[in-house]
């Protein structure tokens, strides 16, 4: 058996660890819901089992099997910034290249390995952190509460996390008030991750070049913002 396929073992603190963490950081978001550290603490406490299963799932792909061994990076040391701002409109690349700059964002507060016992399973969760903002294009929804917490529905009917449902349903609920359609637009958020192809195995690299709305044909992910 290869590397890759070998199945994930990751290192789960005890149930109470986590439980202590995750109020922890649900009550951080309660009074800040824009507080980013937050939201990762809470989803690598809450998501560690899910991680493992996604990442079993990418290693029984040509495409995650690539991944997992080559572990390309989206970051400023990997990727040409200035190339992807020579693109035209529209395209992946100078899309998002538009994203991170309207919303001052950039991708190097994702550049550490988390420590989660297994490199496979480190890299795994740090494609979905590098990657999240691209998620953010293809579907259309804004880096705001209200987009956030429709994505991470997106992300639960993709991956199955616990924490991202977590976040979504009870985001939701909070916010059902301030934005009328909240609850039907969180069931749509959940049935166009459910029709997507499986993007944790999408080498998004390879597509600077093509136009957003291309992609979300050929990832049967129409624009749900």
């Amino acid at each position: 058996m290869s590397t890759s396929a070998a199945p994930f073992s990751v290192s789960i603190p005890p149930l109470t660890t986590r439980a202590r963490t995750v109020v922890r950081s649900l009550a951080s978001l309660a009074r800040d819901p824009g507080r980013l550290d937050q939201v990762l603490v809470l989803l690598q406490a809450m998501n560690l089992g899910a991680v493992a299963r996604a990442g079993t799932r990418l290693a029984r792909s040509p495409e995650g099997q690539a991944l997992l061994a080559e572990q390309p990076r989206i970051d400023r040391a990997s990727i040409d910034w200035e190339a992807l701002e020579r693109l035209p409109d529209g395209t992946l690349g100078r899309e998002y290249l538009r994203f991170l700059r309207s919303n001052d964002i950039t991708p190097e507060a994702f550049e550490k390995l988390p420590d989660v016992g297994d490199p496979r399973a480190a890299y795994v969760m740090l494609r979905m952190r590098q990657t999240h903002d691209l998620w953010h294009v293809l579907t259309g929804y804004a880096p705001d509460v209200r987009g956030e917490i429709l994505l991470q529905a997106f992300t639960y009917a993709q991956t199955g996390a616990p924490g991202s449902a977590m976040i979504a349903v009870f985001g939701s609920l909070r916010w059902a008030l301030r934005y009328p359609g909240q609850l039907a637009a969180l069931r749509r958020a959940f049935r166009g991750g459910k029709a997507t192809a499986f993007l944790p195995t999408f080498r998004w690299e390879d597509h600077w070049a093509t136009q957003v709305g291309e992609l979300r044909v050929a990832l049967r992910c129409p624009a749900l913002a």
